[in-house]
């Protein structure tokens, strides 16, 4: 499974390492141009206790943009939940998300989730990932994936708590019921830099 998420996480990082290479190009023709940007992170607090039951691996996503050319690079609410879980056993059908809860440190609900219209289902569709190997070969690893998002569900800019509670069924029926409750804390990136120096991660 660790393999698979990671397969995912580097096709990700090549895609945008691609984007930014384009970027960096278009800049140096252009070093006068500045970046503006405003971006926000969430990130879980403390590691959490080791699953004895499978459950989804979930993210934050900022919906982040950016300008071109002296443009501002910025997150933009309302933010949206993802969770997804790799299966290499090949025997999980989908996932069914029946609670998902976003608390704030002063004990309000975010209205985003509270709209969403539970429970929602996902089905599981076939992830390949291709690795090359000694002389060159291309080896196709397969995998099945389990994708949710869940957008709008994060409309303030502050710490909060995430609960999720749903459950996956299986090929033959089973039903393996997961909850999740996890704190996330907040670090804003906010600067002005030029968009050379921005592209290329200095």
């Amino acid at each position: 499974m660790e393999r698979n998420d990671a397969e995912i996480r580097h096709t990700m990082k090549t895609k945008t390492h691609s984007t930014l290479s384009i970027l960096l190009a278009t800049a140096l023709l252009l070093p006068s141009c500045n970046a503006k940007y405003d971006m926000v992170t969430f990130d879980a607090v403390g590691t959490m206790p080791a699953a004895t039951t499978p459950v989804p691996k979930i993210e934050i996503n900022t919906n982040v943009t950016g300008g071109m050319m002296g443009g501002s690079v910025k997150s933009n609410k309302p933010y949206a939940i993802r969770a997804h879980y790799m299966d290499d056993t090949f025997t999980f059908a989908s996932a069914e998300f029946t609670k998902v809860t976003v608390t704030y440190a002063d004990g309000t609900t975010d209205p985003g989730a509270a709209a969403l219209k539970l429970p929602m289902y996902f089905r599981h569709r076939i992830y390949e990932s291709h690795n090359s190997v000694a002389g060159g070969a291309i080896v196709v690893t397969k995998s099945r994936i389990i994708q949710a998002e869940f957008p709008g569900t994060i409309n303030r800019d502050e710490p909060f708590t995430l609960l999720i509670e749903g459950k996956f069924t299986k090929d033959d029926g089973t039903i393996i019921p997961f909850k999740i409750t996890e704190k996330y804390d907040i670090s804003r990136d906010k600067r002005t830099q030029s968009w050379a120096d921005f592209v290329s991660g200095c």
